[in-house]
């Protein structure tokens, strides 16, 4: 029997698995929860002839590590995957409880569905199919973070602390969804992160607002740091924070010219008309790709409920996040950020990181991403080969960077899958075509050894 048809005569029970997996709830820093999810997921891998462990990491959610052994002669791939899931709330704007794996019509829905445990599921029993249909092609290291939608606070730490176990050539991650066009997109990097609370302090209580001229009033202060950091142009004004950026060069470029991109598939659904600063096309891919940026994720002060409430606030928080490219370091970036405020009067700006993910990139002739891009034109077509990803996330290309090796990292999902958001789904046949993608770059990458 081939690799396709056992995956074929195992759909059904591959699907209530996923629907098992999915109704089990891991919230992202409830701790019973992503517990005993670890607990499972190394039960349910044991029973598949995995050595599998939840290690423990300080008081975060713990790593489901686990191994199959190498055939003679043959490379070993570390996987990852992540089994936390972001909250559900709101939760009475789901159509269906967000826990319950509802089936309809070809989807199914629920939180973690395909962010991430649709992916997760994939690389487990592409393994599985291998093993009853000839043996490993190459020897496994499954890594399953627990905390991956909180930036993965723990990682690091577990990997110094297995640093002698973690052995592999290469490594391969599962995590998000395919592109609008219909194909895999294949990241060979990572953008960085910061991501910091900000807080000014005023009085020790509101005050009225009939003395607002003279009282200090902190969501004032805080507004007034925020617009010295990033100007209406879109530039942060940082001094330095560019000095780092190294530019893309002549093969990344060929990759974002190779890029199936198109500037309003990307704007459908939106309700935009355009990109910032007005670029398109190519210019588009590169100030995504390879400029850095920064974002007000929330800002909180005083007073926004219904009728007047004459006050001077007590306290502002807001919450930046920094988007990051090669060379630049998050703690060299933090350091410039307190730095600046220092230098424009506002020492009294409190700044508490919240996260910090460095940036990776990976060899585009590396064996791994050859054979992922090879088993995605199998059975999709042409891919989306990106030089380096957006996003920013401790996965296949960070992975590789910590380890010294090549990584990457892809998605089976369907587009506009609604990961993070209410109705979150999978599709069955995204699900079930995803195990054969998984499969085919672990045969590949076995056979390129």
């Amino acid at each position: 029997m081939t690799l396709f048809d056992e995956l074929d005569a195992r759909a059904d029970a591959h699907v209530d698995l996923l629907c098992d997996l999915i109704g089990r709830p891991s919230r992202t820093g409830h701790l019973d929860e992503v517990r005993a999810c670890a607990d499972h997921l190394v039960g349910f891998l044991a029973d598949r002839g995995w050595r599998a462990e939840a290690a423990p990491v300080d008081d975060l959610a713990p790593v489901v590590f686990a191994e199959l052994p190498a055939p003679a002669g043959r490379p070993t791939l570390l996987l990852y995957s992540h089994y936390d899931v972001i909250s559900p709330e709101p939760v009475a704007e789901w159509t269906h409880p967000p826990f319950a794996a509802t089936r309809v019509a070809g989807r199914i829905i629920g939180r973690g569905s395909t962010d991430a445990k649709a992916n997760l599921l994939a690389l487990i029993l592409a393994a599985d199919a291998l093993r009853a249909t000839g043996g490993l092609p190459c020897g496994l290291q499954l890594m399953v973070d627990g905390d991956e939608e909180r930036g993965s606070p723990g990682l690091p730490g577990f990997m110094d602390a297995y640093a002698g176990r973690l052995t592999a050539d290469a490594a391969l991650s599962f995590d998000g969804s395919i592109d609008p066009s219909g194909v895999p997109k294949l990241g060979l990097g990572t953008s960085g992160m910061v991501y910091v609370e900000l807080s000014c302090q005023g009085a020790n209580a509101e005050l009225h607002s009939a003395l607002q001229r003279l009282f200090v009033n902190p969501a004032w202060r805080l507004l007034w740091a925020l617009a010295s950091v990033k100007g209406p142009d879109e530039r942060v004004l940082i001094p330095g924070f560019a000095d780092d950026i190294v530019p893309p060069d002549e093969r990344d470029r060929e990759l974002m010219a190779a890029m199936p991109w198109d500037d309003q598939r990307q704007l459908a659904g939106t309700g935009l008309t355009g990109f910032l600063t007005g670029v398109q096309g190519a210019a588009a891919v590169e100030r995504l790709l390879f400029q850095p940026g920064v974002t007000l994720c929330g800002f909180h002060a005083g007073y926004a409920g219904e009728g007047p409430k004459a006050i001077i606030p007590d306290r502002a928080t807001a919450k930046l996040e920094f988007r990051i490219v090669p060379d630049q370091r998050p703690e060299r970036v933090l350091d410039q950020l307190r730095g600046h405020l220092d230098a424009q009067g506002f020492a009294d700006v409190e700044i508490r990181p919240l996260a910090m993910v460095e940036t990776a990139k990976t060899d585009p002739d590396a064996a791994i991403v050859r054979s992922t891009a090879a088993a995605a034109r199998a059975l999709y077509g042409e891919p989306m080969l990106k030089p380096t990803e957006e996003y920013a996330g401790r996965q296949g290309a960070w992975l590789g960077r910590r380890l010294g090796i090549p990584g990457v990292q892809t998605g089976i999902g369907p587009p506009g899958a609604r990961a993070h958001a209410t109705d979150e789904f999978v599709t069955e046949e995204h699900f079930l075509t995803g195990i054969k993608f998984a499969g085919e770059i672990l045969r590949r990458y076995g056979e390129s050894a």
